[in-house]
């Protein structure tokens, strides 16, 4: 009698790493103001990491101008579908995010307190909202430096500038926690600079932000001392380059899904994890 055949030999590791990979289930990530500085930063962050589905963005004024966004970004923005519509508009949200999986809101804007209340705050607590009722599993925000306990920035008085913006943030940060307390990602930047395009030409907010970064974190104890400042030292320590920052809130909701809890990114952290 003739012997069986010898057993078929093992798959290789990487055709097993292939075919896992083809059956990885890809999410389907909605941003919030993703056509200003910091969105389209994120945007160009998701599109490069090709970890979704796809990747679209809610604006009042839809896609960005050529003449707003810099020439690096341009290939991945040409990825984005943008969607013209407003936040406080209920049918609006609603229909965006019905399609989504994974939310971000970078929603922010200065102006009179009243005006940040209701954009810096009202406007992501709302979208919180609504992710919660269409069963969006993660939400990201974009918060302030300023958001701690103890921060001179949450002491200013009702009539002082910037109240509306700091306490806008703080609101939102606590609707968010609570909605979704193992799905929030949370990044608190300072000033947040690199290239910014406005009315057709690029601003190297590198210029200003990254030495002054430097002397805020990298000079021993003359930077401990500039940290000690009130309000001040936060800031200059706090400074974060924006590609970073879209980096870091990427890998972060990664992170996040995988470890089914909620993170909170301070200015180093977002610096660490954005150069990853």
């Amino acid at each position: 009698t003739s012997s069986p055949p010898p057993p078929p030999p093992p798959p290789s590791p990487h055709l097993l790493e292939i075919t896992m990979a083809s059956n990885v289930i890809k999410k389907r990530l909605l941003i919030l103001g993703g056509n200003g500085y910091v969105g389209q930063n994120i945007c160009h962050a998701a599109v490069q990491s090709n970890s979704y589905a796809s990747v679209r963005s809610l604006n009042r004024s839809g896609a960005p101008s050529p003449s707003s966004s810099p020439a690096h970004l341009s290939r991945s923005l040409s990825e984005v579908e943008w969607i013209s519509g407003d936040v406080f508009d209920d049918a609006a949200r609603e229909d965006a995010v019905s399609d989504a999986d994974v939310v971000v809101s970078c929603i922010g804007a200065f102006g009179s307190n009243d005006f940040m209340q209701r954009v810096c705050g009202d406007a992501t607590i709302g979208a919180i909202r609504t992710a919660k009722e269409k069963g969006v599993s993660a939400f990201g925000f974009v918060s302030s430096a300023q958001v701690y306990e103890g921060s001179m920035g949450l002491k200013l008085p009702k009539s002082a500038p910037m109240h509306g913006y700091f306490q806008g943030k703080l609101r939102a940060e606590e609707e968010l926690q609570n909605s979704y307390p193992d799905g929030h990602v949370i990044l608190r930047p300072g000033f947040i600079y690199g290239p910014r395009n406005v009315g057709g030409r690029t601003l190297p907010l590198q210029l200003v932000g990254g030495p002054i970064s430097f002397v805020g974190t990298q000079l021993g104890p003359l930077s401990g001392l500039i940290q000690q400042l009130p309000f001040v030292g936060k800031e200059v320590s706090s400074m974060v380059p924006v590609d970073s920052l879209g980096r870091a809130m990427i890998q972060s909701l990664e992170d996040a899904a995988l470890e089914k809890k909620g993170l909170v990114l301070d200015a180093e952290v977002i610096r660490i994890r954005g150069a990853e």
